[in-house]
């Protein structure tokens, strides 16, 4: 029986002002020279500055660059010294490897980032991986509350929000604010999928997030996430005030409605009301909604189409059964300019559907085919308006924009309208199917914002339509909404380390640990604790945790792992798109906190803004690359404050740092340096033609 030596380190830990200063001091930690240790050293990184020397990639006429040859490198970098006094111009568009004036030497328990100063503006120091234009990320806007928002309009426009994030240290889901916005250079677009049905559109350097043997959380980046179970959330947050009423008169179009206000309509524009029809309305305590301004009209107004009798309030209460009606509507309905029509087999969906409308007063009515499929058409041009703005209509219709500050109970009972109307209920999970993927990406997060674990998948078939009397070829996307709790992210990455420290600080050899869980061989635990697999069932860590905490031991982190809001999916595939153009990035860094994660993708993938690692055992300068996103050029000056090195603990201090062990190809570099990927093992044959000794393992800075 081994006995184990652990450190109680339950957290990474990025170093204060206070912890650089007396690293620093102690010697361990290099950064040199720090001419002015109380402006370099921040509250929580060391600002680095410019070096004199900058690789100038050329315009040549070189068809393309082979990164396995050595020797093109002349013929495409151009070296610059800057003197001092002098500046280095960088001109839109421009790329060029840059490097701190300080020299670094990073001890084996430390990992250090590299941070582009948002003093800078768009100048990207480090290029942050990063998502296209179009991409989705779910947020919280001060003007529409939370909902979908492409990453490229959110940055170009600087829209204030807050991400929907986890806390590192909790792994609690909240709204952080979005600290900082970056545009980066074009990049080649992957697709990353996971085993669940989420995929989302990344570089292939974006990082997602998992676990490391101790239970912290750490990063990898996409294009080596294949096999790795990755972070997702099992819960969304709800509206701090859920809305509780929709306004018709701010959503709808103004040009055919008309107001009513028996306690008067307050500031009315009749100018460009004829004198005739202005004496109509006043006689009806009315007016057109184009000649009042919604945020000084009054909130007691009914609303009405032009020429029509039926009136509805203002502020349309948003109740359950509206919520059942409107996911019913979006799974079997469709609505034409004066109709809402839904059918169903099931009569008694199609009676509730009409009861809603009934109470309001609303002319319905029915029909029945030779197949039992019984149908309901609601003759109002008004509440058409209503779910054709709320919904859409036809084939694109999908979940409200607005849904996602409405009342949970409210959500729930959308989530069941959707489900009646086209879907399946078992014992342990419902199913709902679509043709429409938007609809399928929306209704996982409606899952997952309810608690379910959700999952999509999509197939091709033929579908009948008997009206035609045809074959349709489609698409049907399903999406699977779990009831079972055990089920739910089911396994997670083995904090094998966490694991064995607790039963050391229970006391307990693993014999004993194996028959107080009700293993019957030591071997159960020792596969856990060794790591033997790279994932473990919930349920099996729930043993361990009950042992543990039955004999004393502060579980808490096992706590958060099991009961917080992350769930773990694994990625099935990263894909190469052919899509290269300009990506996107959001800081999520507020008051200095490192949140660092934002939520986007279909169906919901947690996602990192990045910046360069700087690995344990690292000495040299740093590489930095600088790129001009911005129209006017930029005038660097050597000595300037450019670059954050921000520091993190490790949880126990790397076995093989950075170094000539590893054959690191950039120990020791002074100014920057060009890319020595044809050095990596991908393009050199196994044996070295000049030694025929086998060659060392590379890395790269």
């Amino acid at each position: 029986m081994g006995f184990y030596r652990v450190r109680r380190t339950q957290h990474t830990m990025i170093l204060s002002d206070t912890d650089l200063l007396e690293r620093l001091g102690e010697g361990d930690l290099v950064v040199d020279p720090i001419d002015d240790i109380d402006t370099q050293v921040q509250p929580a990184s060391i600002d680095m500055r410019l070096g004199p020397e900058f690789l100038e990639f050329q315009r040549t006429n070189i068809p393309c660059i082979h990164p396995n040859r050595a020797e093109e490198v002349d013929d495409y970098v151009r070296e610059t010294y800057v003197e001092e006094g002098e500046e280095f111009i960088l001109h839109p568009g421009d790329f060029v490897l840059g490097t701190t004036k300080e020299r670094v030497e990073i001890p084996a328990d430390l990992v250090a980032t590299v941070e582009g100063r948002s003093s800078l503006g768009r100048l990207a120091v480090v290029v942050h991986a990063s998502l296209p234009y179009d991409e989705q990320v779910f947020l919280w806007t001060p003007e529409d509350g939370f909902g979908f928002y492409e990453i490229g309009d959110i940055v170009e426009n600087e829209r204030p929000a807050h991400a929907v994030a986890f806390d590192p240290k909790t792994l609690r889901i909240n709204t952080h604010r979005v600290s900082d916005y970056i545009e980066n250079p074009t990049k080649r677009i992957y697709r990353v999928e996971l085993k669940s049905g989420r995929e989302v559109l990344v570089t292939r350097d974006h990082n997602l997030f998992t676990l490391d043997e101790h239970g912290g959380v750490t990063r990898i980046e996409s294009e080596a996430a294949e096999g790795t179970l990755v972070m997702t959330p099992r819960t969304l947050p709800e509206a701090d005030v859920p809305e509780a009423s929709i306004d018709l008169l701010d959503r709808l179009d103004n040009d055919e409605l008309t107001v009513y206000a028996s306690d008067g309509l307050g500031a009315v524009d009749w100018d460009g009301v004829p004198q005739g029809s202005e004496r109509h309305y006043r006689d009806q305590s009315s007016a057109p909604a184009t000649a009042i301004r919604p945020t000084a009209a009054p909130d007691e107004l009914d609303i009405a189409f032009k020429q029509s009798t039926l009136r509805l309030p203002r502020h349309l209460p948003v109740t359950e059964e509206l919520g059942w009606c409107l996911g019913f509507y979006i799974a079997e309905g469709f609505a034409r300019r004066k109709q809402v029509v839904v059918n169903n087999q099931n009569q008694d969906y199609v009676d509730r559907f009409a009861d809603y409308f009934e109470s309001w007063d609303v002319s319905l009515s029915w029909s029945e085919q030779d197949s039992g499929v019984t149908a309901v058409t609601v003759c109002s041009a008004l509440w058409s308006a209503v779910f054709r703005d709320l919904c859409g209509s036809g084939s694109d219709k999908t979940i409200p924009d607005a849904a996602w500050d409405w009342p949970t109970p409210v959500l729930e009972a959308l989530y069941e309208g959707l489900v009646d109307g086209d879907g399946s209920r078992r014992e342990s999970r419902d199913t709902l199917y679509t043709a429409n993927p938007e609809l399928a990406d929306r209704a996982a997060y409606l899952g997952t914002r309810l608690g379910y674990d959700t999952s999509m998948y999509s197939r091709d078939r033929e579908q009948y339509i008997e009206l035609s009397d045809c074959h349709n070829e489609m698409t049907e996307h399903t999406v699977d909404f779990s009831k079972n709790a055990h089920k739910r992210g089911q396994y997670v990455p083995t904090p094998s380390a966490l694991l064995r420290s607790y039963r050391n600080e229970a006391g307990l050899t693993m014999g004993e640990a194996a028959t107080e869980m009700g293993y019957s061989s030591p071997s159960s635990i020792s596969n856990v604790e060794n790591r033997e697999y790279e994932s473990v069932k919930r349920e099996t860590l729930d043993r361990f945790r009950e042992v543990y905490a039955e004999a004393g031991v502060d579980t808490t982190r096992l706590d958060q792992l099991l009961d917080g809001d992350i769930v773990f999916d694994k990625v099935v595939s990263v894909e190469k798109t052919d899509r290269v153009e300009p990506t996107y990035d959001l800081e999520v860094q507020p008051r200095g906190r490192i949140i660092e994660n934002f939520l986007g993708g279909r169906g919901g993938v947690f996602l990192s803004n990045t910046a360069g690692f700087v690995d344990p055992g690292y000495r040299g300068q740093i590489t930095l690359e600088l790129s001009n996103l911005g129209a006017a050029p930029v005038a660097l000056s050597p000595g300037m404050r450019v670059s954050q090195l921000v520091f993190t603990e490790l949880k126990s201090e790397s076995t093989r740092p950075y170094g000539s062990e590893r054959g690191s190809k950039y120990q020791d570099q002074h100014g920057p340096r060009a890319s020595k990927i044809q050095d990596d093992p991908e393009f050199v044959s196994a044996d070295d033609p000049e030694t025929n000794e086998p060659k060392s393992e590379t890395d790269e800075l």
